[in-house]
């Protein structure tokens, strides 16, 4: 594909974009500026019109953002940042809201792309999550383009297509006449060396299989079969929703050091780079990206976050679920099987997230395992899968029924034989 996705976002003006916002309960958020010491603006652009609120520069807050991240991808308690980040982000639009809105579009700039927006508390300590379903966009523009694709196999009536790679064997080193060329080959895996290298992601199987279970009509690619020739060569039109379990090395100075790690063979390395990602041609509405850090990656001014989700909204897709900071491959699995199972009724992606989000805050678990994750792109993809559980409960009733008959029998025995014991003195 030619250019960026910013270059083929055609220009939008804001009375556009409320135009096409689907309710009263959603709003679009553009945060613009704020480097050098010049302040931020905040644009709000709702059905009803457009405002426009003045920020503190975004240099002032870059640290603040930052330490926070840090707190939250360690497990540190980080509640007072959470509050001041609030209140000087998102504090000065939620006033003007209203009560009506449940969902957020946020557009960031410079250092606001890292901020993990669900963990905001509002003024009255309850999280940004608990009470609005948020989404990222690189662009006004970007959304725009993206709800005037038509919506595919992902959201057809039958159930869709879903292709899962998950615990490849990694390369190991460089491997001579590979397709992507020894150059790149040692730059990715001089990424990934650096970011802790590629050690096996046994969980990663159990996330597949786990997800597998939401269609009749996945393919699971594990192992030696998870392969980058396999998604290089595969007719991915075919696939509603294409989801990795595996490694992202991401390094946010250089797009050509950003690579997923998939299994090599057919004469391919293993690493897939952000200019090899977007030139597939992807059916999917969905893709998830499960691998640590792989929403992150080049922030350039006016088209966003350049990397790994950017690649794939390129390619074709209309939603990338991702991750912000590390994630252990362990917890993750509870996490998206929840978000899928919110999928499958029939809940759309941000929401679905959103749902996930709040299980796991209730289950006690840390931001840490559930802030990291992030959806870009339409908040609105929904996918036609079919919750197993039904099959899971018909289950535990058959095996519960099995068991009061069992009792029952066992009852029934020994009122006889105290019967005949009884009757024989």
């Amino acid at each position: 594909a030619a250019g960026t996705l910013a270059d083929r976002a055609a220009a939008v003006s804001a009375s556009e974009i409320a135009l096409q916002l689907p309710d009263d309960a959603t709003a679009l958020l553009e945060f613009v500026g704020g480097s050098g010491g010049a302040p931020v603006t905040l644009f709000i652009i709702q059905r009803s019109g457009l405002r426009a609120v003045a920020l503190p520069d975004a240099d002032s807050l870059a640290e603040r953002v930052a330490r926070f991240v840090a707190l939250l991808e360690v497990g540190e308690e980080a509640d007072g940042l959470s509050r001041s980040l609030y209140a000087a982000l998102l504090g000065p639009a939620m006033r003007q809201l209203g009560p009506t809105v449940t969902r957020l579009i946020i557009v960031p700039d410079g250092p606001l792309h890292h901020v993990p927006w669900d963990a905001l508390r509002l003024t009255n300590d309850t999280l940004v999550v608990e009470r609005y379903a948020v989404s990222v966009a690189p662009s006004a523009a970007v959304v725009a383009t993206l709800w005037r694709r038509p919506e595919r196999a992902g959201s057809a009536p039958v159930a869709p297509r879903l292709l899962v790679f998950g615990d490849p064997v990694f390369p190991t080193g460089r491997r001579s006449g590979s397709a992507s060329g020894s150059a790149a080959e040692e730059a990715y895996m001089a990424a990934f060396d650096a970011s802790g290298g590629l050690p096996r992601l046994r969980a990663s199987a159990d996330e597949a299989r786990r997800i597998a279970r939401y269609t009749p009509r996945a393919e699971v690619r594990l192992r030696d079969e998870a392969t980058a020739a396999f998604l290089k060569n595969a007719p991915l039109r075919d696939y509603g929703v294409i989801h990795f379990a595996t490694h992202a090395a991401v390094d946010e100075r250089s797009v050509s050091r950003t690579a997923l790690a998939l299994a090599p063979g057919e004469g391919e390395s293993g690493f897939v780079g952000v200019g090899e990602l977007a030139s597939l041609e992807l059916g999917a509405d969905l893709v998830v990206l499960s691998a640590c850090r792989s929403a992150r990656g080049k922030i350039v001014a006016g088209e966003g976050v350049q990397g790994l989700t950017t690649a794939l909204l390129q390619a074709g897709a209309r939603a990338v679920v991702a991750t912000n900071w590390r994630v252990g491959d362990r917890s993750a699995v509870r996490f998206v099987d929840g978000f899928y199972r919110h999928l499958a009724s029939g809940a759309p992606a941000a929401e679905a997230l959103r749902m996930a989000k709040v299980e796991s805050i209730r289950r006690g678990d840390s931001p840490r395992e559930w802030a990291a994750f992030t959806l870009v792109g339409d908040p609105f993809v929904t996918v036609s899968l079919r919750n197993p559980e039904p099959a899971r409960q018909g289950y535990w009733i058959a095996a519960a029924a099995a068991m009061i008959g069992l009792l029952m029998m066992a009852a029934y025995s020994i009122r006889t034989r105290r019967r005949r014991i009884s009757e024989a003195r």
